[in-house]
């Protein structure tokens, strides 16, 4: 990390470490999200020394990115916890815990929070890990927390864009006023700056934009799964659109996609729906993550809660037959995995 944390870089945010370990063109890697627990396991693996065992153990199988939720409240109508602990807190733990894995919001919801808190957290995550932050952001789907915090959920789509430009304005400029529906930033700064000229920005989902909108203003994009054929031209249009809102012809902005997964003890069992995504044999998956890499998807954040079998046999078995077809772009030899250290020592 170079430069005072109160100056702006002009460094390319595509160079940090956690863009180029996670991100590159015709190449295909995989994520992972917390928390790091599936049906098969019992209620103390959520703790968090587990979890922090089981980061240390992908970061060492070579998955790119560990993703963290943002759910300010618990709905219990939505069928899942989500993320327990505050995902800037939540991540800067792990961070002190892994080395070169990087992390990222899957989606910090920016309409329900303060643009510049957003901002200085984001900036903060950035510096303090070297580099190593993706900034997912998301317009949001609960209804309850709308009403929690005074806003109404139908002009979401209005205030994530305002509260995007406020947010890429405080990251992006210094001592620079702006003014909004929500406040003005006047001979004030947001500091600390971004270790390059911005925090590299992900949208996830849609955002309730037009997909011109998240190729103009993001880094890359996040979406869900589809039906091939729909994402293979869900893919072609994000290409087209990077090109059409760019200056340069040039310039990559990854396409990366979701996928649940409930991985089985078979390893050619065939695919099965379940809710975004497959019941799936390994063999079957690694597959099916070569046609998303052939139709052009660059990462691919799979979420294994609904899996049947312990977290600690699924990520072993994806790191042993699965990531190293699919591995992160930076392969230096990293922590100890699960057969090399016993549980409760991360992090001692």
């Amino acid at each position: 990390m170079t430069g005072s944390p109160c100056t702006l870089s002009d460094a390319d945010p595509r160079r940090l470490p956690a863009f180029s370990r996670t991100y590159g063109e015709g190449r295909l890697t995989l994520g992972l999200g917390f928390p790091l627990v599936t049906r098969g396991d019992e209620d103390a693996v959520s703790d968090i020394g587990h979890q922090v065992e089981i980061a240390r153990a992908a970061e060492s199988g070579g998955f790119a990115a560990l993703y963290a939720r943002d759910i300010p409240l618990r709905v219990p109508s939505f069928g899942d916890v989500g993320q327990v602990y505050d995902p800037w807190i939540f991540l800067t733990h792990v961070a002190a815990h892994t080395s070169r894995i990087a992390l990222g919001t899957a989606a910090v919801v920016l309409p329900v929070r303060h643009p510049l808190h957003v901002a200085k957290s984001a900036a903060s995550l950035d510096r303090l890990t070297g580099g190593r932050f993706l900034l997912g952001v998301a317009s949001g789907d609960r209804p309850e927390e709308f009403r929690a915090f005074g806003l109404e959920q139908g002009a979401r789509g209005e205030a994530f864009r305002e509260n995007l430009a406020v947010m890429t304005h405080a990251l992006t400029t210094e001592m620079r006023g702006i003014r909004w529906s929500g406040g003005w930033m006047h001979s004030a700064d947001v500091v600390p700056k971004p270790t390059a000229s911005s925090v590299p920005l992900i949208m996830t989902g849609s955002c309730q934009q037009s997909i011109g909108f998240l190729a103009e203003h993001g880094h890359g994009w996040m979406t869900y799964p589809r039906d091939f054929d729909a994402q293979r031209r869900t893919a072609a249009r994000w290409r087209e659109l990077v090109r059409e809102t760019s200056d340069d012809d040039e310039v990559f902005k990854p396409f990366a996609q979701s996928l649940q997964i409930d991985l089985s003890d078979d390893p050619d069992e065939a695919a099965s729906p379940i809710d975004f995504g497959f019941r799936i044999g390994r063999r079957r998956l690694v597959e099916h993550l070569g046609d998303l890499r052939d139709i052009g998807a660059n990462h691919v954040l799979l979420g294994v809660g609904a899996s049947r079998r312990p977290i600690r046999e699924v990520v072993e078995e994806l790191a042993e037959h699965v990531v190293p077809q699919f591995p992160a772009l930076d392969t230096s030899p990293g922590p100890a995995s699960f057969r090399e250290s016993s549980p409760g020592t991360a992090g001692r």
